[in-house]
């Protein structure tokens, strides 16, 4: 009976132990030795974890009736994954990338951005800049920072719907595991973009 109660005691706390522990390694989700070495980069997010994250935020999409379209981007702004779904309008596309490259311009997400600069004054003197280098501030929500050990790999952007931050957040969820958890949504006086691009 005593050995019973212990074996299961222990059966309990490695259960716990591993599913405390869901949180994928940065050498798991990062660009492995060989590629590092030719492009000289270690902490890129690898193909398989982009196309992951695309393919989670599309049946995200798909469960709640919607179309988007997604990008997963390096640290340095190239497109390493991306996919848009049926009916996506070209806007949709376009707001996509911009949310992600907002991500790696501000290190945050495009929502707080768009909550910090929430006066038109605060945001049309952020308009041009990082243009010159490819990226850009877009004041709407819909693009995470992919951070993985405390290191930014990537940024993911959504755009099309309207529940493009919950996609993105869900996605990451699913394949990175635990995320920090999204702030309530702004009140209208906080500076939310209009329509759900």
């Amino acid at each position: 009976m005593i050995r019973l109660v212990v074996c299961t005691s222990a059966l309990v706390f490695v259960t716990a132990t591993a599913s405390a522990q869901t949180a994928a390694p940065l050498a798991k989700v990062t660009l492995p030795p060989e590629a590092a070495k030719r492009t000289l980069v270690k902490a890129q997010i690898n193909a398989d974890t982009a196309r992951a994250i695309v393919d989670a935020c599309v049946d995200y999409s798909k469960a709640n009736n919607q179309t988007v379209a997604i990008f997963v981007l390096a640290p340095n702004g190239d497109i390493v994954d991306s996919h848009m779904m049926d009916g996506v309008l070209p806007i949709g596309a376009e707001t996509g990338l911009l949310k992600a490259k907002t991500v790696l311009y501000a290190r945050s997400s495009s929502r707080a951005v768009a909550e910090r600069f929430s006066n038109v004054d605060g945001r049309v003197i952020r308009l041009d800049l990082g243009k010159a280098s490819g990226l850009a501030y877009y004041f709407v929500g819909g693009g995470l920072p992919i951070v993985v050990e405390d290191q930014l790999i990537g940024a993911v952007g959504v755009g099309g719907g309207n529940a493009d931050e919950q996609c993105a957040h869900a996605a990451l969820t699913k394949v990175l595991g635990p995320q920090p958890p999204l702030p309530p949504p702004a009140t209208p006086t906080q500076g939310r973009g209009r329509g759900g691009q």
